[in-house]
């Protein structure tokens, strides 16, 4: 990822809890504070109920199905957009409400899982190659065969220094 890109993520997560806590102030004008806390814990039961309702159950299905077949990706990774979606609604605010909320339409993580996930993860394999083949050029070191790369460098034995500087290091005597 790109500099910019990584300054304007970690500003934007900066932003994130002040613009919360501004909606929810505003919110609780607008509707009144005890409608604005029945959301609040209306919405924290939805997600815990959506926890443990997916659980574990659909990450043991989509690894089961990832020894046998080649679809088991998109059950992990919609179970995994399931159990964000609860965590989402837990989290007191507006915008994370929103987005959890979101999250439990199953068209929309569909959508996810087929535009979003992919690219990440294609942006993800592209950086890892991209460092590796930066690493081999910084260093110098290249593939010499397909057993690995070879590295060369220098040692020295610890048990064969002093630990004094100038002086030899003296055996302890045992008193008997």
């Amino acid at each position: 990822m790109s500099q910019p890109f990584k300054i304007a993520m970690l500003l934007a997560f900066a932003a994130l809890p002040l613009l919360e806590i501004g909606l929810l102030i505003r919110l609780g004008q607008v509707i009144g504070i005890w409608w604005l806390a029945l959301i609040i814990i209306g919405t924290a039961i939805l997600g815990t109920y959506v926890i443990r309702r997916v659980g574990l159950s659909v990450f043991e299905r989509a690894l089961s199905r990832l020894g046998t077949e080649r679809e088991g990706f998109p059950p992990l990774f919609d179970g995994f957009l399931q159990v964000l979606a609860g965590l989402l609604l837990i989290f007191p605010g507006v915008i994370s409400d929103l987005l959890g909320l979101f999250l439990l339409v199953p068209q929309i993580r569909h959508l996810v899982i087929r535009t979003g996930l992919l690219k990440l993860v294609t942006l993800f394999h592209y950086q890892a190659e991209v460092s590796r083949e930066t690493f081999r050029a910084s260093t110098g070191e290249t593939p010499v065969d397909d057993d690995g790369i070879v590295i060369e460098g220098e040692y020295e034995r610890v048990s064969e220094r002093p630990l004094h500087q100038g002086k030899a290091v003296q055996p302890r005597r045992s008193r008997s």
